[in-house]
């Protein structure tokens, strides 16, 4: 599959060959938020329901779905816990409809969440995500510190879920190394563990050869069932094998997030200068039923003026929301755009 050159907007809308493949289980007015800024752009969406969440399908479905947003049917949904293959297998079945002969050939596939929200005006983000390099979070696992699990995630066998929520869950992966430590050079075949965030963007050609190998090497899926948070290492691995081939560039990461514990802090309005300064184009987590004027913000960074609930009436002075460029600085006791 040969590279596309980037998009402009001669071309058509800023974010025409992008596939974002959303995750998703809760929250629908705010992933509608989500599916219209992204579809408005020109982007596919791929949208993947959990399968335990039949009430956040349903009031998707009796609102309507935006054009340019293909839901999974539900017998091809997952139940997508935390820390568990479920999140790989919805993500592949979100890749092989991205990817589908009958479908409309995409430049690049971007994974995100349906806490996700664009923070940066589209071309801007077309400008980053549509220049031919792979955007991920990659680093060798072994370079982790072991309180970050290292190679134990693939060393040791483990139970999905939240440690942190469960006692007893935290005390049996702990206990694990008892049943004896697997050999990552046979069990891998001499590819090098890698790791990294959940969420990337990586070319179509990177993608499609992707799912090539796990067609034709059904080990690599056998192996991964049994790795601890298999989300942070099954593409990740793939990934570096690509790179160290030289058959893809990596570029920088496609989303902002704060880690608190064992997953994503909900981020507040005073936390999103870090996210634009970043300069990644996407941020997580977002929560407009918490910190509804990081809901406004983040859109109006990404040029979007939105009908998003928001506590600004209730607290005048305090957030700023008037995005020309989606560049801000904290002056004043709120937000205000550079000129």
């Amino acid at each position: 599959m040969s590279e596309a050159p980037p998009t402009t907007p001669a071309d058509g809308p800023p974010l025409a060959g992008l596939a974002c493949l959303v995750l998703a289980h809760e929250h629908p007015q705010q992933l509608r938020l989500l599916l219209d800024a992204l579809t408005r752009a020109g982007a596919r969406c791929f949208l993947h329901i959990d399968r335990r969440a039949e009430a956040t399908r349903a009031a998707l479905l009796a609102a309507g779905l935006p054009a340019g947003v293909e839901l999974l049917p539900q017998r091809e949904s997952f139940a997508s816990g935390w820390g568990g293959f479920g999140m790989i297998e919805a993500t592949l079945a979100l890749m092989r409809a991205a990817l589908a002969p009958a479908t409309v050939p995409p430049r690049a596939l971007c994974l995100l969440s349906g806490t996700h929200l664009p923070i940066r005006p589209a071309a801007e983000i077309a400008a980053l995500l549509l220049d031919g390099r792979e955007h991920a979070d990659l680093r060798f696992a072994c370079a982790e510190p072991p309180e970050r699990e290292s190679l134990r995630r693939f060393w040791y066998p483990t139970l999905p879920g939240r440690e942190q929520e469960s006692r007893l869950l935290r005390f049996l992966n702990r206990n694990t190394w008892r049943l004896g430590r697997r050999d990552l050079a046979r069990g891998l075949r001499g590819m090098t563990p890698m790791v990294g965030s959940q969420w990337w963007c990586m070319t179509a050609r990177t993608a499609s050869r992707m799912l090539e190998f796990l067609d034709a090497n059904p080990w690599y899926v056998r192996f991964f069932r049994r790795a601890h948070i298999p989300d942070e290492s099954f593409f990740q691995t793939l990934l570096g094998a690509a790179i160290a081939r030289g058959t893809a560039r990596l570029g920088p990461p496609s989303s902002y997030q704060v880690m608190e514990g064992y997953g994503p802090r909900v981020l507040t309005a005073e936390e999103l200068s870090a996210a634009f300064a970043s300069g990644r184009p996407f941020a997580r987590k977002f929560d407009s039923r918490i910190a509804p004027d990081a809901v406004s913000l983040a859109l109006a960074g990404a040029g979007i003026h939105s009908a998003a609930p928001t506590a600004a009436a209730a607290t005048p002075g305090r957030v700023a929301v008037a995005a020309r460029r989606g560049r801000w600085v904290w002056s004043g006791g709120g937000w205000a755009t550079t000129p």
